[in-house]
This record gives C-alpha cells, sequence and structure tokens, in this order.
C-alpha cells in the first residue's frame, strides 16, 4: 500500500498546470534550435514509425532498374567517360570502352550524379589521402576541439603502432587532452577569436553574444552571416574524454576541414585562416564541372571553378549524414562537387 498523500482534486489540477506549463517551455526551447531538419533526424532515430523509404534514390540500382522511374533521366558525358577529363580517376581498363552515364532527377534539377567515377586503385589512392595526408595540420579535425593532436596528424600514431614501430607501452602513442593542459583552450584551434581582456590604452568594448553551438545564425542573402564585432567563439575542450589508444582514438575522428577553415557552430568561414588546399582535390573537382558541362541544367564554365574549401567527413558503419542545406559559400552559382567513397572509409565534400 502506497504511503503517498491522497491529493484533492483542486491539488491535482494545480500540478497538471504546471506540467504543461513545464512542457509548453521545454517546447519553446527547443523551437529555437531545432530545424526542420533535425525534428526529421529525431524521427528517422527513433525508428517510430518506421521510415519511408519508398520516394528514397538508390543509384546502386542497374541502369535499367533506374530508368523505371520517368523522373530519373540518364546522360552522357561528353567525353564519354570522366577518365578522359583526369587520369586521378584512374585508368580504366574495359576494352569495350563503353561511355559513362550521368543521372537527373526532375523533382532536383540541380543534382547530378555519376556513378562509379574512380577505379578501384584511384578508390584505394583518395581514400589513404583522406586518412593520412589531409588529416595533418594546418587543417583542422573535430579532435582539436578535445585533444592536442600532434602536427603529422593521428594517422601516423596508429600506423606506427599496427606496424610494430611503436607499442602501446610507449606513453607518446596516446594524444594528451587539451583541457588537461589548458583549461581556456578554444575548441578546435581557431586561432582568430578576440582576446577579451582589454589591452591599455584601450576602451573595453561591450560584451556581445557569441554564436555557440546552439544558436542559430541569421541569413543574409542566403549565406549564415555573423556580424563583424561577434567573435566566433569555439567549444571548449572537454575533461571528461578519454585518453584512448591511437586504433580507437582515430575511430572518433568525424571531419577534416580544407582550404578556408569552417566554423562549425555559427555554419560560416574563417576567411582568415586558409590552410592550402590539396592539388589533386583541385583537380579533380574542376574535372567534375568539366565532364557536366551541357548535363545538367546549370551551366558552369570549369575555366571559371576553383574549389577553396572543403570537408572530409569520416563514417563508421553506424554513422549517418542527415538532411541539411549547404549555403554557407559566398558564390552560389558555383557548384558542389562531393565524392563519396564505399564503405565506412571517407567521404570528402568539396566546395
Amino acid at each position: 500500500m502506497s504511503n503517498s498523500p491522497q491529493l484533492s482534486n483542486r491539488q491535482r489540477r494545480i500540478l497538471e498546470r504546471e506540467a504543461e506549463k513545464n512542457r509548453e517551455r521545454a517546447a519553446a526551447r527547443q523551437a529555437t534550435t531545432r530545424t526542420p531538419f533535425r525534428e526529421g533526424e529525431l524521427l528517422f532515430v527513433a525508428r517510430h514509425p518506421p521510415p519511408d523509404y519508398t520516394q528514397a534514390l538508390d543509384f546502386r540500382q542497374p541502369p535499367e532498374v533506374l530508368l523505371r522511374n520517368p523522373k530519373i533521366q540518364q546522360r552522357i558525358l561528353k567525353k564519354g567517360r570522366i577518365s578522359e577529363y583526369s587520369d586521378l580517376f584512374g585508368v580504366d581498363q574495359d576494352p569495350k570502352e563503353t561511355p559513362q552515364y550521368a543521372y537527373l532527377h526532375e523533382d532536383h534539377p540541380g543534382l547530378v550524379y555519376i556513378p562509379a567515377a574512380f577505379t578501384p586503385e584511384a578508390q584505394r589512392s583518395l581514400i589513404r589521402a583522406c586518412l593520412k595526408d589531409y588529416s595533418k595540420h594546418p587543417n583542422k579535425c573535430s579532435l582539436d576541439t578535445h585533444y592536442l593532436v600532434p602536427e603529422s596528424g593521428l594517422w601516423q600514431l596508429h600506423e606506427n603502432v599496427f606496424t610494430g614501430k611503436q607499442t602501446l607501452d610507449d606513453p607518446s602513442v596516446y594524444v594528451p587532452k587539451k583541457a588537461k593542459t589548458d583549461d581556456k583552450a578554444q575548441g578546435y584551434g581557431s586561432d582568430d577569436d578576440d582576446n577579451d581582456a582589454p589591452e591599455e590604452g584601450k576602451k573595453s568594448q561591450p560584451s556581445v553574444k557569441a554564436p555557440s553551438v546552439r544558436s542559430l545564425v541569421p541569413i543574409i542573402n542566403g549565406t549564415p552571416s555573423v556580424p563583424d564585432d561577434v567573435p566566433k567563439i569555439d567549444p571548449e575542450p572537454s575533461n571528461q574524454v578519454p585518453i584512448l589508444p591511437p586504433a580507437q582514438l582515430v575511430r572518433k575522428m568525424r571531419w577534416i576541414t580544407l582550404g578556408y577553415q569552417y566554423h562549425w557552430p555559427s555554419k560560416t568561414y574563417h576567411f582568415d585562416q586558409n590552410a592550402p588546399f590539396p592539388e589533386e582535390l583541385k583537380t579533380l573537382s574542376k574535372a567534375v564541372v568539366a565532364a557536366i558541362d551541357g548535363v545538367g541544367p546549370y551551366p558552369y564554365a570549369a575555366d571559371d571553378f576553383v574549389a577553396e574549401a572543403g570537408v572530409v567527413n569520416y563514417y563508421q558503419l553506424k554513422d549517418r549524414l542527415m538532411g541539411h542545406v549547404d549555403r554557407s559559400e559566398l558564390n552560389k552559382d558555383a557548384p558542389l562537387v562531393s565524392f563519396r567513397q564505399p564503405s565506412d572509409s571517407a567521404w570528402p565534400n568539396l566546395y
């Protein structure tokens, strides 16, 4: 038998009203931070009701199956095969020299999809570069928020342990936490944040609210914009992250930013932080723009296209890429070029 006191009808009504107010306040807080994409993601993750894939585009299907959909169109690349635009896609050994197709969708006129653009050898080369070369400084990675990642990157440590050059008994193979050595470190390595302490002889500026991880940045002319007097503050490092062997820590790496560095909280670029953009990725992305000339509805001269910023996203088997809008670029006419590699290796998105 419960010993809790019985509530009167009036007391129950008061508690119900308080609970309703709490729900309304919680909903109001969520409304300021949740976008429709975020709501869709939460629904997808919950799996209740089960996701509906009937309208999903699966370009892994053979052409004869894809073209059963009357909204999908097939186009032949101008030079027949994309490898004609750059040998970085690999040399196709197919003696038949069959043409390579691009696919368009009536409901998504800006989408041009080219399947199997790389040969297996070229895929391995690009994956190797994404894991080993592009993950080095001055490019920033997601682990820079919480760890003092060495200049040579994390992959070299992983490779040294895997090949036996170093053992797990060697303390130098463990990447130290940033919060332990510098409690005031600013996130993933941003060095353009203003110093709040006024210099001698200067007037103290009024404090302004910097964009946080959950803040919504105003959209001006279709692009997220942060006022010049608002510093782009990076997330603070956490002292709760674990110290892990390289093989485990490398699987926690989620992204690398190339070229102009990206400020994730505000979805804008650090235009004063520009790391050298990989030349092979410049060549590949320009080749794609040239290959789709005359294929898509929005022509763009390949000679005018220059890749200046990009993201390498690393996915594990259970990871997912949810719906989002790429609108951080100032040039809205230039194509967004995305290369997807198979399995859970790497997916570099080049802008």
